[in-house]
């Protein structure tokens, strides 16, 4: 079992759910990625499951929204949340 990342994306104006934004994954010191690309349910949640250690960073592309970026070190059999608003 790898680590997970999982998270919520809202709008930070009226703290709700952004349905269908696109989140992007890439890491240049891993070979291997699981679900590289997927886009938030309805309630704006996001998880990627088996991933190996190292650093990640994410993107998140929403129609009317800013591009957001952010970086994720993650260790062996870690589970990290993480909140974005946009």
């Amino acid at each position: 079992m790898g680590a997970v990342i999982k998270g919520k994306i809202i709008d930070h104006l009226y703290q709700k759910p952004i349905e269908e934004a696109v989140i992007t994954m890439s890491s240049s010191t891993v070979s291997r990625l699981v679900d590289i690309a997927q886009v938030t349910n309805e309630m704006g949640d996001f998880i990627w499951k088996d991933l190996a250690p190292g650093p990640y960073q994410i993107i998140v592309v929403a129609e009317g929204y800013k591009t957001k970026e952010l970086q994720v070190n993650l260790k062996l059999n870690e589970e990290q949340d993480i909140f974005i608003e946009m």
